[in-house]
């Protein structure tokens, strides 16, 4: 079965509709053949105006403000001279012997009023394709523009870490520290994960939860001590995703501030779990007064508020918190 465009089928039915009905109203006060000669040329008529309007008209001078109902006036008087002629001088013949024939003024304006109207109607569905365009377009643009971000947001996480884990293996190695070659085979772990899983736009909590792990674990290999690193986690269900690397400029920039690798009194809780469709994340560290880092402050917490923004929107509360040498961030998220 041959399928018709909606761009096709729906003008036809509406030129359809229009000449029954002129057909049916001339019909009513004069004969057959001339209801069906004048609707076949009024309904030509209006598509000519339609038409030119949509086509013509609108798409050239609809910027210009009144000069586009100016000329767009000027047109339908001229239009409606040309067709009162033909209507005037051509159509004359068909109609009955003997009736009363209207002034001509008459049939002027009947064609003027029926042409400013088929314009009114052809210059508001314009402008309603034209709204429909532009928020398509709007739309098109704004994901593109997301997705844009989001690249570059990952591709600045991705550099930012190697950075970190490549001064933490310089450090181990230059402490000659045993725990240097557990900390690369750690870091290829970590890799794997950045550079493989982190290209998808979701990652399973649990390989989330996996990496962190491995992250505390590479910061605790810097000192001969057990550092004071508390992770508690409660995941209901495995089949949770979120956008990788998420909670990751959190905990480095708790380590970070913290100075634990240096500081034994120093420590850092880490706090994961969800209920029913919502992950809360809460990470708290100590932190020395001179270090001490503003709340939203640094390319990694930045990023993470505008990864945040885009990929949850109005779906995340995110506090961040600091009093008593004690920073704190807590994060609510609709999973």
């Amino acid at each position: 079965m041959i399928k018709i465009k909606r761009k096709i089928w729906v003008p036809l039915v509406a030129w359809a509709a229009l000449f029954l009905f002129i057909f049916n109203t001339t019909n009513f006060f004069h004969g057959t053949k001339f209801a069906l000669i004048n609707a076949t040329y009024e309904t030509i008529v209006s598509c000519l105006m339609y038409y030119i309007t949509y086509l013509f008209l609108f798409p050239r001078f609809h910027k210009k403000g009144r000069k586009y109902f100016l000329i767009s006036s000027l047109t339908i008087i001229i239009l409606a001279v040309i067709f009162l002629s033909i209507d005037q001088y051509l159509l004359t013949e068909y109609r009955i012997a003997g009736e009363n024939k209207p002034p001509e003024f008459f049939h002027f304006f009947r064609y003027f009023f029926s042409l400013g109207f088929v314009f009114f109607v052809a210059t508001s569905i314009s402008l309603m394709n034209q709204t429909s365009q532009l928020q398509a377009n709007e739309k098109l643009l704004t994901e593109e523009k997301l997705q844009t971000e989001l690249k570059l947001l990952k591709a600045q996480i991705n550099p930012h870490f190697i950075f970190n884990a490549l001064n933490n293996i310089y450090s181990l190695t230059y402490m000659q520290s045993k725990n240097a070659p557990e900390s690369v085979l750690k870091l290829s772990e970590m890799l794997r994960y950045v550079f493989y899983d982190c290209n998808k736009d979701r990652v399973p909590v649990s390989a989330e939860l996996t990496y962190i792990e491995n992250f505390t674990a590479f910061q605790q290999m810097k000192s001969e001590y057990i550092q004071n690193i508390r992770i508690k986690t409660d995941i209901n269900g495995g089949t949770a995703e979120i956008a990788p690397m998420l909670f990751i400029p959190f905990i480095e920039n708790a380590f970070k501030y913290s100075r634990i690798e240096e500081n034994e009194n120093a420590f850092v809780s880490i706090d994961i779990k969800s209920r029913d469709n919502k992950l809360h994340f809460q990470i708290e560290n100590s932190f020395q007064a001179n270090l001490k880092p503003a709340p939203g402050s640094g390319m990694g917490i930045k990023n993470v508020r505008h990864r945040l923004d885009i990929i949850y929107p109005n779906q995340y509360e995110l506090k961040i918190d600091e009093q008593d040498e004690l920073f704190s961030v807590n994060l609510k998220l609709n999973i």
